[in-house]
C-alpha cells in the first residue's frame, strides 16, 4: 500500500473496507479509545463554554450573522427591484 499513489477518497474506501473485515474483538480497543477521547473532548468543550473567550466569540458570531443577513436581505431586495423593473420595462 505504501507504493501506491491513492487519492484521499480511495484511501478512505480502503480503510473502511479493512475496518469492516475486523472482528468485534479487534475493533473493541479502537472503539474504547475513541469513546474515551470523545468524553475528554466533551469535558474540555464544557469548560471552554464557561470562558469569556467563548462568550466573546458567540457575540462576534451573532453580530457577524446579523450583518450577513442584512447584506443578504439588501442584495435580495436589490435583485428583486432590478427584476421587477426589468419585467415592466418591456
Amino acid at each position: 500500500m505504501k507504493s501506491k499513489e491513492l487519492s484521499f477518497s480511495e484511501m478512505a474506501k480502503l480503510v473502511g473496507e479493512r475496518w469492516q473485515e475486523l472482528t468485534a474483538a479487534d475493533k473493541e480497543p479502537c472503539e474504547q479509545k475513541a469513546q474515551a477521547m470523545k468524553e475528554a473532548y466533551q469535558v474540555k468543550l464544557a469548560e471552554y463554554k464557561k470562558t469569556t473567550e467563548y462568550s466573546s466569540y458567540q457575540e462576534y458570531l451573532a453580530d457577524f450573522r446579523s450583518r450577513q443577513k442584512q447584506q443578504t436581505d439588501a442584495l435580495g431586495q436589490s435583485l428583486f427591484n432590478l427584476s421587477y423593473c426589468g419585467a415592466n420595462a418591456s
